[in-house]
C-alpha cells in the first residue's frame, strides 16, 4: 500500500511538471488593446475602423508607460530610477507591448503565450514614435501638428529664447537641417475677436547660431511668468504652426550625474514588481511624474481620486502647463483600468453606462497626452472637455459608492 501511494505521489508529481513546463510566467494585468493608424500614431480609438487622416485601416496596438535612459535609448525600466549605464534620471516614454519567440523574433503577438517549442514567449517593450515627449534642455517639449517634428522651447534668461528641433522618436535633428526651418517669437500680441485677426507687435526672428542645434533669438526683456509664441515653419511648401508656452520660471539644464552607477544591474523584465506607490498629491502643484500616484484600494478612494486627478488637468491647462497634463491624465487612465473589474457591482443600467464611461477615459487620457504635446490651447482644451465629460459619467454610474 504504501509503494502504491508513493509511485501515486510521484507520478501526480511528473504529471504536474510535464503540465507546468510549457507555460509562461505570470505577468501583471495588461494594458488594454487600441487601434491605432501605422503612419498617424497619435489616432487612438478603441474600436477597428479607418485613419481619419490618411484611410488606412487601423490596427492593434497595446500601449503601456515605461522608462528610458534619455542618453542610452536601449536602458528601459518597469519602474523609475537612474539609468544603469550612466546615472542620469530615467524618463516616462511611452512604449508598445510585444510578445516573441526566440526561434521567429520576425513575428509579433499582443498577448504572452507560449512558442512552438514549449517555452514562454518573450515580452518586448518597444518605443513607438512619438512615445518619448521629454524635454532635453529643461524646457517645454511639444509635437507639430505634421506629426513628425517636435520642439523644444526654452527660456533661460529674460533676454533669450531658444527652439529645439527634434524628429518623431525625439532624436535632435541635424543643425543643418535645423538652419532651414523658418521660424519666430512673439511676445506680445493682440487678438480681435470680431475680425479672428491676430496682430503681432513684438515678434523676433528665430535664427541657428553656427554648428549648433537650434534655433534662438534675443528677445525684449520678460517678468515671469513669460508667456510667448513660436510660429514654426518646417518647409516652403509647409503651413505656419504655433506653439504656445508659458514660462512660470527661467530654464536651467539638467544636471549631469556625479556618480556612474555598475554596469552590472539586472535589467528590469515585463514581470518586474512594481516599486511602492507614492502618497498621491493633493494638488496639481505637488504633481511628480517620477513617482506613480498610488491606487486607492477602495471603490470609494479610487472615484474621489479619479475626480481629483480630472480637476488636476484642468488646473494645468488653465495655467498653460501644457506638458505636466499627461501625469494626471495617465494617472486617472490607471485609475479607470483599476476600476473596470467593479463594472460587474453596478446595476444593469448603471453597467451600460460605466463600462464605455471608463473607456473614454482611458482613449482620452492617451489624447490628452497627445494634445499636451501639440501645445496649442484651443486643442488641449477641446479634447479636455472630452476627458471631463467621461470622467463625469464615470462618476455617475458608480455614484451609490461614492
Amino acid at each position: 500500500m504504501k509503494f502504491i501511494l508513493t509511485a501515486a505521489i510521484v507520478a501526480l508529481t511528473i504529471a504536474t511538471a510535464v503540465a507546468q513546463r510549457g507555460k509562461p510566467p505570470a505577468v501583471p494585468t495588461l494594458p488594454p488593446i487600441s487601434m491605432t493608424c501605422i503612419h498617424h500614431p497619435d489616432v487612438l480609438e478603441s474600436k477597428p475602423g479607418t485613419c481619419p487622416y490618411c484611410k488606412l485601416p487601423l490596427v492593434p496596438v497595446r500601449l503601456d508607460s515605461a522608462w528610458m535612459c534619455p542618453v542610452h535609448t536601449t536602458v528601459t525600466e518597469s519602474n523609475s530610477g537612474k539609468c544603469r549605464m550612466c546615472g542620469r534620471q530615467l524618463v516616462p516614454v511611452t512604449v508598445s507591448l510585444t510578445w516573441t519567440c526566440a526561434a521567429d523574433r520576425a513575428t509579433q503577438h499582443l498577448e504572452p503565450g507560449v512558442c512552438a517549442d514549449g517555452s514562454p514567449r518573450i515580452g518586448t517593450r518597444s518605443l513607438r514614435a512619438h512615445g518619448n515627449h521629454n524635454p532635453q534642455h529643461g524646457g517645454q517639449f511639444f509635437m507639430a501638428p505634421d506629426n513628425w517634428h517636435h520642439l523644444e522651447g526654452v527660456h533661460p534668461s529674460a533676454r533669450l529664447f531658444r527652439l529645439y528641433i527634434y524628429d518623431d522618436y525625439g532624436r535632435p535633428l541635424a543643425s543643418a537641417k535645423v538652419k532651414d526651418i523658418e521660424a519666430r517669437v512673439v511676445t506680445k500680441e493682440t487678438f480681435d475677436t470680431a475680425t479672428r485677426k491676430t496682430t503681432e507687435i513684438s515678434a523676433f526672428p528665430l535664427k541657428a547660431p553656427r554648428n549648433r542645434p537650434y534655433l534662438e533669438a534675443r528677445i525684449d526683456p520678460s517678468t515671469l511668468p513669460a508667456e510667448m509664441t513660436a510660429k514654426v515653419q518646417f518647409g516652403d511648401d509647409q503651413p505656419e504652426y504655433r506653439f504656445d508656452f508659458t514660462f512660470p520660471a527661467f530654464s536651467k539644464e539638467p544636471a549631469a550625474p556625479t556618480v556612474r552607477p555598475s554596469v552590472t544591474q539586472p535589467l528590469s523584465t515585463l514581470t518586474a514588481p512594481a516599486a511602492p506607490a507614492a502618497p498621491a498629491p493633493a494638488s496639481s502643484s505637488e504633481l511628480d511624474p517620477l513617482a506613480p500616484a498610488a491606487i486607492p484600494t477602495s471603490m470609494s478612494g479610487m472615484l474621489e481620486q479619479l475626480d481629483v486627478r480630472e480637476k488636476q488637468v484642468g488646473e494645468l491647462i488653465a495655467r498653460g502647463d501644457f506638458a505636466a497634463v499627461w501625469v494626471p491624465a495617465f494617472q486617472a487612465k490607471d485609475i479607470a483600468i483599476a476600476l473596470e473589474p467593479h463594472v460587474a457591482h453596478l446595476s444593469p443600467d448603471k453597467r451600460d453606462a460605466g463600462e464605455p464611461a471608463l473607456s473614454r477615459v482611458v482613449r482620452t487620457a492617451w489624447l490628452l497626452d497627445a494634445a499636451g504635446d501639440v501645445g496649442n490651447r484651443g486643442q488641449i482644451e477641446a479634447v479636455y472637455a472630452a476627458f471631463k465629460a467621461a470622467v463625469a459619467d464615470a462618476l455617475a454610474a458608480f455614484g451609490e459608492f461614492r
